[in-house]
């Protein structure tokens, strides 16, 4: 798996030369005939099902589509600008769920091995996991719940077997990731929470929670980066509040949270930090949470000293994972890996390069 990423970019960049190539076939054929150019027809089986008004990038994006899991799992590699009226729709149809559970953790007891867990707990949530190479931004891999994208239930099955025209719902993944890592080592994820009755300012552009997320991913290298981010707009949470355990390559970590109006900053007072499904800044003391899988998380970060091998730090996730728990990913920031388990199945870890080098 590690030379996944690899083959994906080599094939990426040459479909995209051949998609260059067709393109230019067919916009200029009075130029090539005109000038007594030879030029070869570009293959009509594979041009047959191209819908009209993509981009040569958006194209190469959904020929790079690939099934690595059968829960499933798909990898797919997106290079190029976002369409910005595209977040409105994603947004909308990620709003419109009630919440769900989630565990995360970040653990740099160890400065060689800065992990970052995290569990996605929720109804059937077919996965993609996405290579994002913004031409003004930091390169990414974040995980997608397909769901959101149109491929939920059975249609979330052997996608890669469809024609493109069926496919484009996924160039909307960029705007939902739901947890990723970029090449500067900084990671995020989020997790449902209590309503923390945000107002709106006129003076702000406002945002959905998850393209909140891209935009850190895409411009953030430090925890103030992203803090700034996220106080530049208006954050719009639909009917699925959440808050962000965001950490940094150098060892710290905040729980970015929304309390009674407020943009609240927790930063870690330990060399790890988790967060699951309530306000931590609303909590008196450690006595007063009553998540389980808190605690459990706490506990065993709190005997290693955040000290954490990527085999435990899976083993952790499958401790606290429930009949729910739909991924689990870890994220290597020292050694540049993702490692993913689907549908509970910890015995079938895909890990994968990050193809940021």
């Amino acid at each position: 798996m590690t030379d996944l990423l690899c083959f994906m970019k080599r094939e990426f960049y040459k479909r995209l030369l051949i998609l260059s190539i067709w393109m230019a076939v067919l916009v200029f054929p009075l130029w090539a005939c005109q000038s007594g150019s030879v030029v070869m027809e570009p293959n009509p089986e594979i041009l047959e099902n191209v819908p009209p008004g993509l981009s040569v990038h958006e194209i190469a994006a959904l020929s790079s589509l690939e099934q690595i899991d059968d829960f499933p799992l798909y990898t797919m590699v997106y290079e190029g600008d976002l369409i910005q009226e595209g977040d409105t729709a994603a947004q909308q149809n990620y709003s419109n769920d009630p919440a769900w559970a989630c565990s995360l953790f970040a653990a740099y007891g160890d400065l060689d091995e800065i992990l970052y867990g995290r569990n996605f707990d929720w109804d059937f949530s077919p996965a993609l996991l996405l290579f994002m190479y913004p031409p003004e931004g930091y390169a990414s891999v974040s995980m997608v719940d397909i769901h959101y994208l149109g491929f939920g239930g059975e249609r979330a099955f052997d996608i890669t077997d469809l024609p493109l025209e069926e496919q484009v719902g996924f160039l909307d993944a960029p705007y939902l990731p739901f947890d990723g890592m970029n090449e500067a080592g900084l990671v995020v994820g989020m997790a449902a929470v209590p309503p923390g009755h945000m107002e709106q300012d006129p003076d702000k552009e406002t945002i959905g929670s998850l393209m909140a997320i891209r935009k850190i991913l895409d411009q953030a290298a430090t925890i103030e980066e992203s803090v700034e981010i996220i106080h530049n707009f208006n954050i719009d949470m639909g009917s699925t509040p959440i808050h962000y355990l965001i950490a940094e390559r150098s060892g710290r970590s905040a729980l970015i949270e929304f309390s009674q109006g407020e943009i609240l900053v927790l930063l870690n007072e330990e060399p790890w930090q988790m967060a699951t499904n309530f306000l931590m800044s609303e909590t008196s003391t450690s006595q007063d949470i009553s998540c389980g899988r808190y605690r459990r998380i706490e506990e065993r970060l709190t005997d290693i000293e955040g000290k954490i091998s990527p085999d435990q730090a899976m083993a952790l996730l499958d401790d606290v994972a429930q009949p729910s728990t739909q991924w689990s990913v870890v994220y290597r920031v020292s050694a540049g890996e993702v490692w993913v388990a689907m549908g509970g199945k910890y015995n079938q870890v895909h890990k994968i390069d990050n193809g940021f080098d």
